[in-house]
């Protein structure tokens, strides 16, 4: 029941952001906008995000290698589509990082080092967006009227850093595992006993981890030019700098947990930072719903190959998992 209300509540934010997204929009203009788009531009931005997609899965496998088995890549390609597929386009509690640990994590039964390999992709891939976005808030920094970007960046990327260093430090782990003992919540102390046993191993794990921050760079900056090449290819004019510090703030924008997989918020901060530098509002609307259509574009597959794997108990056993991760 709590969650179907949430689910709700999420929905009605959603229909509420669009409303007020497109209720001064132009819709000649914005119709003239998606008229005179390159469609091989765009269609050539989709693949390139196809190459990042891939740059991810390799990093995924690369992580994993320390802790557990590893899977084939093809396997990995298709756990992984299906992550994409639930994350983007599948309205249900079972997260899409999730279901990527529980079916990387299946056949040895080794959940803790999947839950651990699958939660340091994440970790690499938004420490290389953030370090992209403030090495371009230094260069050039980008001051908005009533957009601080700069300062939710470098908050952002500071709250980071200390979360990572809870993490990855054996005295912090232990103070935090003993206080819950005494709070006796035993079985949860248990899990992050042993999930920070996880941890202390991959950071032994040094060169893996440099590699795998390298990777992300060149993701995130992948990631990056889908929306600049989305731009090209509805001939909005601005710098590749400005996509550099925007799309990692879009980015964690949409991360805020108030809208059906941050459908309306994305789109609003599109509008609210290109047309705070000049780009009209039905071009920044145009940009902000044809690179959300993109990223669910290539989500579809996730969904015919969950064809071939779901499950009722698998679905009802990722459920439980994600209740104990939450």
């Amino acid at each position: 029941m709590k969650n179907v209300l949430a689910a709700i509540l999420k929905t009605v934010v959603t229909a509420l952001l669009f409303y007020f997204l497109f209720r001064k929009v132009d819709f000649s203009e914005f119709a003239t906008t998606l008229r005179h788009a390159r469609y091989d531009i765009l269609i050539f931005s989709f693949c390139i995000l196809w190459i990042g997609h891939y740059m991810c899965i390799f990093r995924w496998r690369m992580l994993m290698r320390p802790l557990m088995p590893t899977l084939p890549l093809a396997n990995l390609f298709g756990i992984y589509c299906i992550g994409l597929f639930f994350n983007l386009t599948f309205p249900t509690v079972v997260g899409g990082d999730v279901v990527k640990m529980y079916y990387a994590g299946k056949p040895s039964r080794r959940f803790a080092q999947s839950f651990a390999a699958t939660f340091l992709d994440r970790d690499t891939g938004m420490l290389a967006m953030m370090i992209i976005a403030v090495t371009a808030t230094m260069i050039h920094p980008v001051n908005l009227a009533g957009v601080p970007v700069p300062f939710i960046i470098w908050s952002a990327f500071l709250v980071f850093i200390v979360a990572n260093v809870i993490i990855f430090t054996p005295r912090l782990h232990r103070i935090f595992v003993d206080f819950l003992h005494r709070l006796r919540f035993n079985s949860l102390a248990g899990k992050i006993d042993t999930i920070s046993g996880v941890f202390q191993t991959i950071a032994g794990h040094r060169g893996v981890l440099v590699l795998a921050l390298t990777i992300s760079l060149f993701n995130q900056l992948f990631v990056i030019a889908v929306t600049w090449f989305t731009a090209i290819g509805l001939r909005i004019k601005v710098p590749f700098l400005y996509f550099l510090v925007f799309v990692p703030v879009i980015t964690l924008i949409s991360m805020i947990p108030i809208s059906l997989n941050g459908m309306g918020l994305r789109e609003y901060a599109y509008v609210a930072l290109f047309s705070a530098i000049g780009v009209d509002r039905e071009s920044s609307v145009a940009l902000g719903l044809i690179s959300s259509a993109i990223i669910l574009l290539s989500a579809i597959p996730g969904g015919v190959v969950y064809i071939f794997f779901r499950n009722r108990a698998d679905l009802e056993q990722m459920a439980r998992l994600e209740t104990d991760l939450s």
